[in-house]
């Protein structure tokens, strides 16, 4: 079924409001999220095999399954300008041009989500259709206050045009809600207009990982916050997701500010990152233990966490790979140890009595799910296999 385009609503949003949205039932929620990464990295294009082993898998038992429900498209800069679309400390805002060739990316007629939707029809021609249609979650950037963030003098006028010829001074909250609006609009129109078969836009994301709020209790938790404003700009984008039946989703990195207020901030689902997946060679940088318990205690769910340096056939001939910060540490000679870092993960999540519990969400870095998929190596090949049942198993998923 079509899903029909909303056109700009009317209503006027309450910038002060705090809505309340895990209490309404009619928002979606998902067991279970792909992030669907571009990274900066090449390759750019999502195409409809590469999403393959995204859509659905076979078991041990031989038999094809439907694997994520939903499928966050996520990306955080333009490589191609050297722009940001998230507040950072250093680099140049990005404006309406890096929005635009992102949803193009994403919502072009040959860009990700399409050839997403080609991947399920490959898939229910084979096992018949989906028990429902898998949901689409697209990233919105973030509407920078200032040109360049670590310079406060810096313009506030540099966005663009809005489609009635008005330029937007971002020094007005106002005029950063009217360009994260014309966004989630111009989302909704072109998905509208790939009249998908088998996809649903269900919702947007914020991009930035932590979120300082003025009523932050510690002084990390309210950090720049009055450059930022997010206690003002995610319950006005929270109320225009809902006011269309869509949601707001979040992933925090772990124990980022803000991730206690996460519900308050008008989320829908928040992740929490572990991060502790590159912490091979420095235990403990990342407590799993906290992780655990920001999930058990703020009703989060959790991110599953690995990336190519997992994966012994990719290992083997690049020969190196990043910790979290970028630094190639990591040598092909890490590959067993990093699987098992990840298995983690999945046995800690169950020993805390959250697996069916919490919701899950799943980063592999640019394509690191695909290359364990495809891999002539029996390793890979495994632990994609445990990792897609860990997934489809889970009690929290319905029918």
């Amino acid at each position: 079924m079509k899903r029909i385009f909303l056109p700009l609503l009317t209503a006027v949003l309450s910038l002060g409001a705090c809505s309340t949205p895990a209490q309404d039932p009619s928002i979606p929620r998902f067991a279970d999220l792909d992030l669907v990464g571009y990274y900066h990295r090449e390759p750019r294009v999502w195409s409809a095999e590469r999403f393959g082993p995204h859509v659905s898998f076979v078991d041990s038992a031989g038999q094809e399954r439907w694997l994520f429900e939903a499928f966050l498209f996520i990306e955080a800069q333009d490589p191609v300008r050297g722009l940001t679309m998230s507040v950072a400390p250093e680099g140049h805002s990005a404006g309406r041009a890096s929005w635009e060739d992102q949803l193009q990316l994403w919502l072009g007629p040959d860009g990700g989500v399409a050839h997403l939707d080609q991947a399920v029809a490959a898939a229910a021609a084979r096992i018949g259709d989906p028990p429902r249609k898998r949901s689409v979650v697209i990233t919105v950037p973030d509407a920078i206050l200032l040109e360049h963030f670590a310079d406060k003098a810096s313009s506030t006028r540099y966005w663009g045009r809005l489609d009635d010829g008005r330029e937007p001074d971002f020094a007005a909250v106002e005029d950063q809600l009217a360009a994260l609006r014309w966004y989630v609009d111009r989302a909704r129109k072109m998905f509208a207009g790939l009249d998908c078969r088998y996809l649903s836009l269900d919702g947007f994301y914020v991009v930035s990982e932590d979120l300082p709020v003025a009523y932050g209790e510690t002084e990390a938790e309210r950090l720049n916050c009055a450059y930022k404003r997010w206690e003002t700009i995610v319950p006005a984008l929270s109320d225009y997701c809902h006011a269309a039946g869509q949601g707001l989703y979040w992933i925090p990195y772990h124990l980022a500010p803000g991730y206690r207020y996460w519900q308050r901030l008008g989320f829908d689902q928040a992740w929490m990152q572990p991060n502790f997946y590159w912490d091979l060679h420095k235990p403990e940088a990342h407590p799993f233990d906290k992780t655990l318990e920001a999930v058990r205690d703020y009703g989060m769910g959790m991110e599953l966490e690995f990336e190519y340096s997992a994966v012994a056939s990719v290992m083997r001939e690049v020969g190196e790979g990043p910790d979290g910060s970028g630094k190639m540490v990591f040598t092909e000679a890490d590959v067993p140890a990093l699987k098992e870092q990840f298995r983690t993960y999945l046995r800690r999540f169950k020993e805390a009595g959250l697996y069916g519990v919490a919701p899950l969400a799943l980063y592999s870095g640019s394509d690191a799910l695909t290359q364990l998929a495809t891999s002539p190596d029996p390793s890979d090949v495994a632990l994609y296999r445990e990792i897609c049942t860990f997934i489809a198993d889970s009690p929290l998923r319905q029918p």
